[in-house]
């Protein structure tokens, strides 16, 4: 009866009003958490483009799964020759600009 007459609120009443604290509390902190796991998650790679107009690409592998592409090479037989001896092969450049065939007509006259 003693905490009536000094007006304090009773331990059950502390308790419930703590209570919508604490669950301010732990909702920030799962909203923060949840935004850290999200900026921290890997970003996607970026893809490699096909740089030159040449006609030949190399693409050459290293240890780790590592790999790139060269358009630098003018005949396969140049591209060959750099890719011997390493874990590489050698492809038509598909962005390469060719020139403008001229055009045929369809029957000959």
């Amino acid at each position: 009866m003693e905490h009536v007459l000094r007006c304090e609120p009773t331990r059950e009443v502390q308790a419930a009003a703590s209570a919508p604290a604490a669950l301010i509390v732990v909702r920030t902190l799962a909203c923060l958490l949840f935004v850290l796991i999200t900026m921290s998650a890997p970003s996607p790679a970026a893809a490699q483009r096909f740089g030159g107009n040449s006609s030949v690409c190399l693409q050459s592998w290293k240890r780790g799964g590592i790999t790139w592409i060269s358009c630098q090479y003018r005949s396969w037989d140049e591209c060959r020759a750099s890719a011997a001896g390493q874990s590489a092969m050698c492809l038509e450049n598909p962005y390469v600009q060719q020139p403008p065939q001229p055009r045929r007509s369809p029957h000959p006259r």
